[in-house]
C-alpha cells in the first residue's frame, strides 16, 4: 500500500507539526506568564486574609487554562482572519490557509478548524499527521470539514 503524495506529504506533515508546536508554545507561554501574574496578585491578598489559602493554587491554574485557551483561539481564528490566513507559526514555516477554491477562508472556516483541533490532536497529534499524509490535498480533519487547505506561502507583505 502506498501513501498518497509520498515524501512530499511527509515534508508537509513535518512543516505542519512544527507550525502547530510553535503556535501552541506561544499560547502556552502567554498562559504561563498570566498564571505567574495571577500568583503574584494572590500572594498579598492571601496575606491580608482576603482570599482563602486554596486560592494560591487555583487562581494561577484557572488563569493559565483560561488565558491559554483564549490565546489559542486568537492565534487560530483572529490572527489568520486579519493576516491573510497566516498564524505566527505558519509565518515562520512559510504556510497559509486558503479555501479549496484558492481564496481566503471566512471566519466560520477558521472556527471549524479550531474546534476540530481537539479531534486532530488525539494521540498527541497522530490523527492529524496520518490525515495529512494520506489525503490527496494534505488536509487534516479540521481542513476537510472546513473545506480549507494549508499551502506553501509565497513571498508576502503584511500590513
Amino acid at each position: 500500500m502506498t501513501l498518497t503524495g509520498g515524501q512530499g506529504s511527509l515534508r508537509m506533515a513535518g512543516r505542519r507539526v512544527v507550525q502547530a508546536a510553535l503556535d501552541q508554545a506561544l499560547a502556552t507561554g502567554v498562559g504561563v506568564f498570566a498564571a505567574l501574574a495571577a500568583g503574584l496578585v494572590v500572594i498579598p491578598l492571601l496575606q491580608w486574609g482576603w482570599v482563602p489559602p486554596k486560592a494560591i493554587l487555583w487562581a494561577p491554574a484557572i488563569t493559565f487554562f483560561a488565558v491559554s485557551y483564549a490565546c489559542d483561539a486568537v492565534i487560530q481564528i483572529w490572527i489568520p482572519v486579519r493576516r491573510g490566513g497566516v498564524t505566527p507559526g505558519m509565518l515562520v514555516m512559510g504556510l497559509r490557509v486558503e479555501t479549496l477554491r484558492g481564496g481566503p477562508p471566512k471566519v466560520r472556516a477558521y472556527v471549524l478548524r479550531w474546534l476540530l483541533c481537539t479531534v486532530d490532536g488525539l494521540l498527541f497529534g497522530l490523527v492529524a499527521v496520518v490525515s495529512i499524509v494520506v489525503t490527496r490535498r494534505r488536509q487534516r480533519i479540521g481542513d476537510l470539514v472546513a473545506r480549507t487547505l494549508v499551502v506553501r506561502a509565497g513571498p508576502r507583505t503584511f500590513g
